[in-house]
């Protein structure tokens, strides 16, 4: 899937803080009957992004993770628990 949009949500909520990264996804279709893409959005907590990836984010590079294909995995509670990136986008190959 390729994100197409991100939204980064830190604050608080009844005294617990939390830090959210929402990734807006597109899934070209495939079939006889549709045309175009699927969007969906999944919600993963920042500490994802620092343990998929071994360090931790600015917002910049977490915004520069839009036109990036990922594959994204989930624990036994269907929660985001791995993202892992599969290409560029085009204007990242050509540099």
């Amino acid at each position: 899937m390729k994100i197409i949009g991100i939204e980064e949500k830190i604050g608080e909520f009844e005294h617990t803080p939390y830090h959210n990264v929402y990734f807006h996804t597109a899934i070209e279709f495939n079939g006889e009957k549709n045309k175009g893409y699927c969007t969906k959005v999944y919600k993963a907590k920042y500490d994802v992004l620092e343990k998929s990836f071994g360090k931790a984010f600015t917002t910049a590079e977490i915004l520069n993770l839009v036109g990036k294909e990922v594959d994204l995995f989930y624990d036994e509670y269907k929660n985001v628990s791995k993202i892992e990136i599969i290409t560029s986008s085009s204007e990242d190959k050509s540099k």
